[in-house]
């Protein structure tokens, strides 16, 4: 992965774990392979 789609990952990443409103359970892996999915299929 280039290094601006991980620094999109770390910033989405870290957007989600300090969403306060509902607690979202999230493994970072996980992620990072949703968001490599939608960009294979583009």
């Amino acid at each position: 992965m280039n290094p601006k789609t991980e620094n999109l990952i770390e910033l989405i990443f870290s957007k989600l774990k300090k969403y306060k409103a509902k607690e979202i359970s999230l493994d970072k892996e996980d992620l990072k392979k949703f968001i490599s999915s939608l960009f294979k299929e583009s």
